[in-house]
């Protein structure tokens, strides 16, 4: 009787065991380390806007005279850096409401600061998927940078051309079809951040109030990806400005051959790595306040690749600078007020930008190696009231990139 007893405690044991050890297995969560050392080599026949040192390259600066009449941006640069170097955790958690839940945190090094560079989060977030939805919370690409990028050497993914950004946001995707969906966004500044008078801050949505409103429609197929988007967001410095957006993309993948293309018209897109932002169109005396006006452009780029192992490329950009809704108000001297990175001092302002970079690469297991030259050409000329460049003239940045990378 007691054999019988312990044999039963026994079987009833196992059972108790391999059923809790069940629970564990589905409630504990999966982890996925991911990243790659990258180190990046450049040399530019020109000073340029950019950030990260130089491997986040955007356009020319435009030509500045000396006393003697000399460009003071003419002079060359070189350097090779690894702050671009990137380590990520992917983890699969258990399902929570319904849905399964997963979440990211990823990181690089290229936050500047006393100690040259320092660690700098990249993404941080959690998503809930259900049949149809999509729940995303936390900081992620920008949708206006969206599903659709370049493929390319250069670090910088196409910006200016390309919108740029990553920011804390509430997002949800729902499924009206196997491949058309809608995306909802509400997003906040962060790292990137609108031009003011402040200086380049997210202050300026803080005291707005409301967040970057996105709304967007995306078919997806086997082959051909296309979608639209509607970006409207709000800043406030001394008076609120309003800014809309609209992007349109497409995506066509077939074995070996990639076509991506994007074009975005908007206004004050200057978070998204964008050079056109707003200026001071007026002033209210009664209030003690500036009054603002957006600069329009237009962006557009489009990027054929072919080939997995060696792969070839050419990335072609064009930015146009189309004016501001309201006419500028000029200083005693005749100056503007501009928040912009494609305005600088004596009142030149770019007129246009575009770019030619080929690119070839080398994939073979764990280990790519890219080598790109890029052609940037800037069109600068004189500011007037209408937000347009007045008698242009043109500026050239020759660039050659290597890239070494091993992905784990």
């Amino acid at each position: 009787m007691n054999y019988k007893k312990s044999l039963y405690l026994l079987l009833l044991c196992v059972i108790f065991s391999s059923f809790s050890g069940s629970i564990a297995a589905q409630s504990t969560p999966k982890y996925e380390l991911y990243g790659f050392i990258r180190n990046d080599f450049y040399f530019n026949s020109r000073q340029n806007v950019e950030v990260i040192d130089g491997i986040f390259h955007m356009f020319p600066k435009p030509n500045v005279p000396d006393a003697n009449g000399k460009d003071i941006n003419n002079v060359a640069q070189a350097e090779m850096i690894s702050v671009a170097s990137r380590l990520g955790l992917n983890v699969n958690g258990p399902d929570l409401f319904n849905a399964k839940s997963t979440a990211k945190i990823e990181f690089d090094f290229c936050g500047t600061g006393s100690t040259y560079f320092l660690i700098r989060l990249r993404q941080a977030y959690m998503k809930l998927n259900w049949k149809k939805t999509e729940l995303l919370a936390g900081q992620t690409w920008h949708p206006l940078y969206g599903n659709v990028a370049p493929t390319i050497v250069s670090l910088n993914s196409g910006s200016p051309f390309q919108p740029f950004n990553r920011s804390p946001q509430l997002r949800v995707k729902q499924n009206l079809t196997s491949n058309l969906s809608i995306t909802l966004a509400g997003i906040y500044q962060m790292q990137y951040t609108s031009y003011g008078p402040e200086g380049k801050s997210n202050i300026y949505m803080k005291k707005a109030l409301l967040p970057d409103l996105y709304f967007g429609l995306e078919n997806a197929g086997k082959h051909l990806t296309g979608g639209i988007g509607l970006d409207v967001k709000t800043i406030k410095a001394d008076s609120r400005l309003l800014s809309k957006s609209v992007m349109i993309y497409g995506n066509y993948t077939n074995k070996m051959f990639q076509l991506k293309a994007k074009s975005v018209l908007g206004q004050n897109l200057s978070d998204l790595q964008m050079p056109m932002g707003y200026g001071i169109s007026g002033y209210d005396a009664d209030n003690k306040r500036a009054t603002y006006t957006n600069f329009n452009q237009s962006g557009s780029w489009i990027n054929l690749v072919y080939g997995k192992t060696w792969q070839v490329g050419i990335f072609g950009g064009y930015l146009r600078n189309l004016g501001t809704d309201k006419n500028l108000l000029p200083s005693s001297t005749g100056d503007f007020t501009v928040y912009s990175s494609g305005y600088f001092s004596g009142n030149q302002h770019l007129n246009q930008l575009f770019r030619v970079a080929p690119h070839f690469s080398y994939n073979f297991k764990n280990i790519r190696l890219g080598l790109e030259y890029d052609l940037t050409n800037a069109e600068y000329g004189k500011l007037n009231a209408e937000g347009k460049v007045t008698n242009p003239y043109s500026i050239n940045n020759h660039r050659i990139v290597g890239a070494v990378v091993y992905n784990f």
